[in-house]
């Protein structure tokens, strides 16, 4: 091969990789808003059933409301300026009321969805009930509400705060964590972190599980229970500085622990990481 055909070579390599690479750089930010109507009962609590293929979903409680109030900012990509101005106008949020009066909301993009499009949903409420929240890439996001709380990540963090009903969280990779709950707690992780912190005055069970990452459990200063604790490959600790809780059982690799008057049992696990108790003192 003669310099000249290589240099013509190289040359064509680039110029194709210089168009593949202008054409990925063709993204879009549209924004969608949805305003529903309130319910017909005065002080209805808002089942929410909430679902984003590619994205983050948010849901608040703010008592100032009258009604729901739903936004989204999509990221929409294009193969150019004409396709992803196309796509822009096309996006769609997804914002009703069912039959049984629940809010369904699904934010939709044209077609096939592209590899970077992303969306970023916040659904604010005056009041909660029970809420199913899903994302198969993106974190979930939950402050202040009530209820029965279902939340599934397969790709995203879930972060739950005050939530005064039974938490159900799941995640396949990505971390955990539920702080200040006021109700039972279920959380399970197949790669991440899970942190939980139960409010004062809640000394329901718990049970916490991951396969990759380490457990940190707070309980309050008048919780009532039996704590098991178990790990494979991390360390079990216990911090008591009320003096509280009494170890019947201890190995290595597993621990139970009786905080005050005992009464129901909850898990605490993790194959490969450390797990730690903490009992709040007064």
């Amino acid at each position: 091969m003669t310099r000249r055909t290589i240099l013509c070579a190289l040359s064509l390599s680039l110029g194709f990789s210089s168009s593949v690479l202008a054409q990925e750089t063709v993204i879009q930010t549209v924004e969608r808003i949805v305003d529903i109507a309130a319910a017909k009962a005065e002080g209805h609590a808002e089942r929410i059933m909430a679902e984003a293929s590619n994205g983050s979903i948010e849901l608040v409680v703010d008592a100032t409301l009258d009604a729901p109030h739903i936004e989204a900012t999509f990221t929409v990509e294009g193969e150019d300026e004409k396709d992803v101005a196309r796509r822009a106008e096309l996006v769609k949020l997804f914002a009703e009321r069912a039959a049984d009066q629940t809010l369904v909301v699904r934010p939709i993009f044209p077609g096939k969805e592209m590899p970077r499009d992303t969306v970023r949903v916040r659904i604010v409420v005056p009041k909660s009930g029970d809420c199913t929240l899903r994302s198969a890439n993106g974190a979930l996001t939950v402050t202040g509400t009530a209820g029965k709380l279902k939340l599934n990540a397969k790709n995203g963090a879930i972060r739950v705060e005050r939530h005064t009903g039974s938490v159900d969280a799941n995640a396949a990779n990505g971390a955990i964590e539920i702080l200040h709950a006021g109700g039972e707690v279920r959380a399970s992780a197949a790669n991440g972190a899970i942190t939980v912190s139960l409010a004062d005055g809640n000394d329901l069970p718990f049970e916490i599980e991951t396969r990759t990452g380490s457990v940190r459990v707070e309980v309050g200063t008048d919780f009532d229970g039996i704590v098991k604790m178990h790990t494979t490959g991390g360390e079990l600790s216990v911090s008591d500085s009320g003096k509280r809780a009494r170890t019947p059982q201890s190995t290595d690799h597993a621990r139970t622990i009786e905080i005050g008057a005992a009464g129901v049992t909850s898990e605490a696990r993790s194959t490969t990481g450390s797990v730690k108790l903490t009992i709040r003192a007064k």
